[in-house]
């Protein structure tokens, strides 16, 4: 049979044309599902990047609050510690301390003293190389102006 003969007349027994429609339906059926399928599994997609963007975001804030210790709120440790230092730099006569001394007043590592520091306000208070060590760093408790 030629496909280019559209007057053409085919004949088919019943029972091939029955096998032909349910065949037919089969495929239909078949699509169908396949489509909804497809369209469960593009909704799921959606909500997964939806969370993993979320997740995302929420790491990014935990690794910048990890990363810059100073941007959080003092704790009440930090707080106290931050009191005396205060303290001590008010009652010192020339309003100074290096950072061993703070370290040895308050028990801590070089590296939480720098932490600590941060939190101070830098307008009352500045840090300077010590004029005899330039290795080593003082902290001065800036005089208030007079009105």
């Amino acid at each position: 049979m030629s496909e280019d003969l559209p007057d053409s007349v085919v004949m088919l027994q019943a029972g091939a044309i029955l096998y032909l429609v349910s065949e037919l339906e089969r495929l239909k059926v078949q699509i169908e599902s396949q489509d909804r399928r497809i369209t469960e599994i593009a909704a799921q997609q959606d909500e997964d990047c939806d969370r993993l963007a979320h997740d995302i975001a929420l790491d990014r804030q935990r690794i910048s609050h990890l990363e810059d210790p100073a941007s959080r709120d003092p704790t009440p440790t930090e707080q106290a510690h931050l009191q005396k230092i205060e303290k001590h730099l008010r009652e010192s006569p020339r309003h100074v301390a290096s950072f061993a001394e703070i370290r040895g007043l308050l028990g801590v590592s070089p590296g939480r003293v720098s932490q600590l520091v941060k939190k101070l306000d830098p307008q009352r208070f500045e840090v300077h190389r010590s004029a005899r060590d330039h290795k080593a760093r003082i902290l001065i408790l800036k005089k208030r102006p007079t009105l």
